[in-house]
């Protein structure tokens, strides 16, 4: 088998360029099946990373040189499902402080983003959980095995395939990102940080809700680029959800990619809104051949549905 491209290389040629300024760069995107989150639709992580990878192209920026100022932040509103397969109109232009994205269909707006100098130092968990989380490294549990989301799908030979761990107060993930994440240089490709926050940052609000749903709007901070080969670990404190919707629709799920000795490379806050359309849509595409209890505890409600021979329509 012939080794796969580096994912920044990859999202770039989903998008062909027709029109270019100082500027300004626009024109026609295509999301692949590899692209998807929940089925059929684009992933909100993927979606963060091309974004980014416009802004570099722009810039010039390749090969993991950082020509964009670090610590960057990219705030991304996802105002409907992004189909896949269909032409798409793209573009990145200077504004404000920093830089717009959009992404629309038919002239509707379907995405947007708004990237900008981040503040450093770059945010991350207190020392203090360090501590904690280590002490709760005993006996984590699974979330689900999912089919072919970019983030957490296992079948999906381009995406990163981060199944995370959890136990009451801790969600987490030891990271090995795999050989197309890592960059011509030797750097780790910046998308695998953004899709692997907006995943952790979606299964925190799902435990938390007991339903499958969307992660609508993202926001991260990106640091320097640091080596593919670089231990690292996805952290984000089940206690840290918060919500300002009396009705608990919508959680704020703040999470952070760590080096071994807790200092952040990429933090974000993910805003989690569960369904029940959406989890029904979902249980089926989840792997439970093996073993359907992670699926269980993940999502009670549905526990009779999961019960029926053959599992849910």
């Amino acid at each position: 088998m012939q080794p796969q491209k580096p994912m920044d290389a990859y999202l770039r040629e989903r998008f062909a360029e027709t029109d270019r300024a100082p500027d300004r760069l626009a024109g026609t995107l295509v999301y692949t099946p590899e692209l998807q989150g929940p089925p059929d639709s684009g992933h909100g992580g993927g979606t963060t990373a091309i974004f980014f990878e416009l802004l570099r192209m722009l810039a010039g920026e390749s090969r993991g040189a950082a020509l964009i100022p670090r610590p960057v932040r990219i705030d991304v509103t996802l105002h409907k499902p992004i189909p896949l397969g269909v032409p798409l109109a793209a573009e990145i232009l200077a504004g404000g402080p920093g830089w717009v994205g959009r992404i629309a269909r038919e002239g509707k707006l379907i995405a947007e983003a708004a990237i900008r100098p981040g503040a450093p130092p770059l945010p991350g968990p207190p020392a203090k959980d360090r501590r904690t989380w280590e002490a709760s490294l005993g006996e984590p549990l699974p979330v689900p095995a999912y089919e072919f989301c970019l983030g957490c799908g296992l079948k999906n030979p381009r995406g990163a395939q981060v199944r995370f761990d959890y136990d009451a107060d801790w969600m987490w993930k030891r990271l090995a990102p795999l050989p197309h994440f890592r960059s011509a240089d030797g750097s780790l490709v910046p998308a695998f940080h953004t899709i692997v926050c907006d995943e952790l940052g979606w299964w925190l609000g799902a435990l938390r809700q007991g339903e499958c749903g969307l992660s609508s709007r993202f926001s991260v901070t990106l640091g320097p680029p640091t080596p593919h080969a670089m231990p690292l670990i996805a952290v984000g404190s089940r206690s840290a959800l918060s919500t300002t919707d009396p009705r608990g629709r919508f959680w704020q799920a703040p999470v952070s990619i760590l080096t071994e000795d807790w200092q952040p490379v990429a933090a974000a806050e993910v805003q989690f809104a569960g369904s029940k359309v959406f989890t029904r849509m979902m249980l089926s595409r989840f792997l439970w051949s093996d073993d359907l209890e992670p699926v269980r505890r993940a999502f009670p409600r549905y526990r009779d549905e999961l019960e029926r021979p053959g599992g849910p329509a």
